[in-house]
């Protein structure tokens, strides 16, 4: 009982270790500066709980009242009180690369006369505002010349549905704003944030530091309409079937998606799962790849990203782990081929996670392998590919939420690293060892929003040379896509034989001629293999 009491002790003391290497470096990349939608987020912890969603666990937000103030108008942010303080965290903080910034809103709604107003003194209202916020992002500009600005944007309000279904709508806490607009409808409210908005993103449309994505229809699209709307139009819509980025501007946003102060609802500010769809989208849409550095890769087509099973089954689906006794391991490829400037200090893959039943596949002992090129016969996804050799394997540090519905990031182990050249496609063999009864599906190639990713973070060497044993010319496939002939032709290397192949691993032929005849091959997607006297290359060819 001593022996096994210390065994375990030993164990369970190995696996602390080896979990605890697997730590992140936080960095605070985005300062964020705003009015009352700024200061909610900051409350609830929004922009830091959608990273981690997205994988971007290390990445965290810094803010402060002076930052991020309920009831700010964007002239407040043109004192020196918070541009001192703008300027005041940026130079501290050389981390950040992005200034999160939320104005406008209260300027242009606050001001607004729907009724008594001409359309000359709703447009001078909409000009004032716009330069005012031009101002303020000139000045983020000037302070630090490398920061990018993102302007955040607004999703609809909900000022007649919530204050009119009240017992007593005048003493609702937002009557006097809305009566002070002129009761304006949903339509015209929405109306006039669109035309804002559209304001502020034709004046940045060519300017590579500023960033907006669109989303006023946001909450219309996660919440959906599940019950009939308390005013007009009085319909319904499901959940996830508003049209981004406008949704229906004859709706406001969903009540049960404003903030609940428990005796009344709010009628501009969302709930905190109303902010964080909102962040979620612009994350969706810009930040996740924003903060991929130096280089990222989009999983190639579902023809090379897929699935294998231990039954033989291949599947354009990206299952993991194990399922009635049958293991199914994720295949990725990313075409790293010519496409690096520098050797890779740091790689990690970022999954889209759909949703799991039974055990958790993703934990510590989660192994990756790795080649620099085909696990099998090319680079489809093939049955042989379940049980083929690999360059090197190791388990890495997971990261993110790792939650149905979220990202997960794998960190990859340093000794994998040197097989992500540019010599070759790199393939991905990720399997759960220890897992059974637990399967997770992970989202394909079919949405690049949501396909998986690899990232590299170069080193401080350069790929001046590539190994002799590889082909380090461009391979040439012309024409490509072709009906009949083709020509391969490989410079400063000798072609000794070229293999074509179907997507399935069928061997299509096999000649020694660089001009090769495919009208008699159906249509479709093949591999062909140049085999030379400095290693294998391998490329899409495409019969049309």
């Amino acid at each position: 009982m001593k022996t096994l009491f210390s065994t375990c002790v030993l164990f369970l003391l190995s696996f602390h270790f080896a979990f605890s290497q697997c730590s992140e470096n936080e960095e605070t990349k985005v300062l964020l500066v705003g009015d009352s939608w700024a200061f909610f987020m900051n409350v609830d912890g929004t922009i830091n709980n959608v990273y981690s969603d997205w994988g971007h666990s290390n990445v965290k937000y810094y803010t402060n009242l002076t930052l991020s103030e309920n009831g700010a108008e964007t002239v407040d942010f043109l004192t020196p009180t918070k541009q001192g303080e703008i300027a005041n965290q940026l130079i501290s903080k050389p981390t950040i690369e992005y200034v999160h910034l939320s104005i406008g809103g209260n300027d242009v709604l606050g001001s607004w006369k729907s009724q008594s107003f001409t359309q000359a003194q709703t447009d001078s209202l909409r000009f004032q505002v716009k330069d005012s916020v031009i101002a303020v992002i000139d000045f983020i500009k000037g302070v630090r010349p490398d920061v990018k600005v993102v302007w955040g944007g607004y999703a609809y309000p909900n000022f007649e549905e919530v204050i009119t279904g009240t017992l007593f709508p005048s003493s609702h806490p937002f009557y006097g704003t809305w009566q002070g607009m002129e009761n304006p409808s949903n339509q015209e409210i929405n109306d006039l944030l669109n035309i804002f908005s559209s304001d502020i993103e034709s004046y940045y449309a060519n300017d590579p530091r500023v960033e907006f994505v669109k989303a006023t229809g946001i909450t219309q699209y996660s919440y959906g309409q599940i019950d009939p709307l308390g005013i007009a139009p009085y319909g319904t819509y499901a959940p996830l079937s508003a049209p981004l980025p406008y949704g229906f501007t004859d709706y406001p946003s969903p009540k049960n998606s404003m903030r609940n102060y428990g005796v009344f609802k709010d009628c501009f500010h969302l709930s905190a799962q109303g902010y964080r769809d909102l962040i979620g989208y612009t994350t969706q849409k810009f930040y996740h790849k924003a903060f991929m550095a130096d280089k990222y890769f989009i999983a190639e087509d579902s023809l090379t990203t897929g699935s294998v099973s231990s039954d033989g089954t291949v599947s354009t689906t990206l299952f993991l782990g194990d399922l009635g006794g049958t293991v199914h391991k994720t295949i990725l490829t990313f075409e790293t081929l010519y496409n690096l400037d520098s050797i890779p200090e740091k790689a990690s893959l970022f999954l889209h996670r759909i949703h799991h039943t039974g055990n958790e596949p993703i934990d510590p002992n989660v192994l990756i392998e790795i080649n620099d090129g085909a696990f099998g016969i090319s680079a489809a996804v093939e049955a042989v590919d379940f049980s083929a050799p690999s360059k090197e394997e190791g388990n890495p540090c997971v990261f993110g939420s790792n939650t149905d519905g979220n990202w997960v990031r794998l960190d990859l182990p340093s000794e994998l690293l040197e097989y992500i050249t540019v010599n070759d496609i790199t393939q991905f063999k990720i399997s759960s060892p220890f897992i059974s009864e637990g399967i997770i599906e992970f989202s394909g190639t079919s949405d690049p929003d949501f396909a998986p990713v690899l990232n590299v973070t170069y080193g401080n060497e350069a790929l001046v040379a590539l190994p002799e044993e590889k082909i380090n010319q461009n391979v040439v496939i012309y024409p490509n896509p072709s009906s009949d002939l083709i020509h391969v032709k490989v410079n400063t290397a000798e072609i000794h034989t070229i293999n074509i192949y179907a997507i399935d691993g069928k061997a299509m032929l096999s000649t020694e001629n660089t001009a090769i005849d495919i009208s008699n091959f159906p249509q479709g997607a093949y591999f062909i293999h140049v085999n030379t006297n400095k290693g294998i290359a391998t490329q899409k060819l495409i019969k049309n």
